[in-house]
């Protein structure tokens, strides 16, 4: 799968550290070690074990589940091993400045319509693309609904077009290839290379926002009276063309004129950006191919960002059962991957670990680890797995969750199993962080794969487990 290089830095590296156990593990077997002695002469010593889990596919419903990235998704792809296509509009709105100012308006280039826009663009910064990067796309803008109301009931990443995007006229649009060889291929690969879709937009538009500045100056004050009087927002979505998908890190609004100072004519532009801080929301439509995939007995995936993921049975009680003295001092999971086919879309670069009854709340709460309940881990392409190095309060707060019961939805209740309680799903995320901890945790759009080794009766996923107890 073709891809480019980031071309900023854009995202603080997670740090990680992988923990080696430095004991042998064989399954329904136990083994015991002296750890140090206490002063009234207890030995603390500890006690392995293996103990199977089973996985299974599962699917997110994507009406529920919710994107707060810092990206927009534009394109459409088709998926190499399922050839399903998978499609990605985004919305943003765009914010002023509260000392937005214009030259005088007898400076402007007037007509007979008023202050003359020269030309309008919206632009769109890229940060990654995927697919075929020569591929034709044409790419279709809309304004954005104005009732703001109709926005705040959004929940999830597959919603109605008409929830977000005034469908009735469109605004702009242009047929292009993300590779633009106007540039020589030295430039194109370029780190320092901006990677920049213009996409021309009416000029009718630009001179009305012109026009009213002069009448309504104080509508360019504050983001709210620009977006209800000025320029909802755009809507952009692509048509009748799949083959590339873009990341869109920022986008910009360009109003174009000329003024005159001192006898000269002199160009001028205002730009309006638009940002996730402002409001951004991406699109995805749903694969047709995600009730095959939770049909296959032989694998589990991980499939972004069809919603495509695994579910893990924990074996709870067997972990607890004859340990109740006992304290977890080690608790490691591990997810091995199947070699990925080379057309197939990378490994998700990290993953949440979250109880199947939290795993909607968790993103539209936008929690964080708590290493009790969440919990992420990054892809090793040294071990080409996935390796959860110590979950011991998740056992402990499995069985919380289950006697209590707090964090229970009713609209989850039909079809609720007992069993459910101990289950927890791994679901691709993208994280940012600071020194200490993740700062924001978000389900991942970017396209990417990976089959998972199932996890099956007569073949379970192993879970190894260390307690620590008191020995006089």
């Amino acid at each position: 799968m073709s891809r480019i290089l980031r071309r900023t830095t854009t995202m603080t590296k997670i740090l990680y550290v992988t923990l080696s156990l430095c004991f042998a593990l064989c399954a329904c077997t136990e083994t015991t070690g002296t750890l140090g002695v206490i002063e009234n002469g207890e030995e603390l010593s500890t006690r392995t074990a293996t103990f199977d889990a089973t996985t299974e596919t599962d699917s997110l419903e994507l009406t529920q589940l919710p994107y707060n990235g810092r990206f927009g998704y534009l394109g459409a792809i088709t998926d190499p091993e399922t050839g399903g296509l998978v499609q990605a509009s985004f919305a943003t709105q765009f914010v002023t400045q509260p000392d937005f100012m214009l030259p005088p308006e007898s400076e402007m280039i007037k007509d007979a319509d008023g202050v003359v826009c020269d030309s309008m663009e919206l632009m769109l910064f890229v940060d990654e693309a995927y697919g075929d990067l020569n591929n034709v796309m044409k790419v279709e803008v809309y304004y954005m609904q104005k009732d703001q109301t109709k926005l705040n009931t959004l929940k999830g990443i597959n919603f109605d077009e008409e929830t977000v995007a005034d469908l009735t006229e469109k605004i702009g649009g242009r047929v292009f290839s993300f590779l633009d060889h106007n540039y020589s291929d030295n430039e194109l690969n370029s780190a320092s290379h901006a990677h920049t879709i213009r996409i021309p937009i009416n000029t009718s538009i630009g001179q009305r926002m012109l026009n009213q500045y002069y009448e309504h100056p104080e509508w360019y004050s504050d983001n709210g009276s620009f977006r209800e009087h000025v320029f909802p927002g755009v809507y952009c979505r692509v048509k009748d063309s799949e083959g590339t998908m873009i990341n869109v890190a920022v986008s910009a609004l360009d109003v174009n004129f000329t003024y005159v100072e001192n006898g000269k004519e002199i160009p001028g532009y205002i730009r309006f950006g638009g940002t996730s801080e402002v409001f951004q929301c991406t699109r995805i439509s749903e694969p047709k191919s995600r009730k095959h995939l939770c049909e296959v007995e032989d694998t589990t995936y991980l499939k972004n960002p069809d919603g495509v993921i695994t579910t893990i049975t924990v074996p709870v009680d067997e972990i607890r059962d004859g340990h109740e003295g006992d304290s977890i001092s080690m608790c490691t999971l591990t997810l091995q991957a199947y070699s990925k086919d080379d057309n197939a879309f990378d490994a998700p670069p990290q993953l949440l670990l979250v109880p199947k009854c939290l795993r909607y709340k968790f993103f539209t709460e936008r929690w964080n680890t708590d290493d009790r309940y969440f919990y992420v881990t990054s892809f090793s392409s040294q071990y080409n797995a996935y390796v959860f190095t110590n979950i011991s309060r998740l056992i402990t707060g499995l069985k919380l969750l289950k006697a209590q019961g707090v964090y229970w939805e009713e609209d989850w209740k039909e079809g609720w199993k007992e069993e459910d309680w101990y289950k927890v799903d791994v679901i691709p995320v993208s994280t940012t962080s600071n020194t200490f901890t993740y700062t924001t945790i978000n389900y991942d759009i970017t396209p990417s794969s990976v089959c998972l080794v199932p996890g099956t009766e007569s073949n379970p996923v192993k879970i190894q487990v260390v307690y620590s107890y008191f020995k006089r």
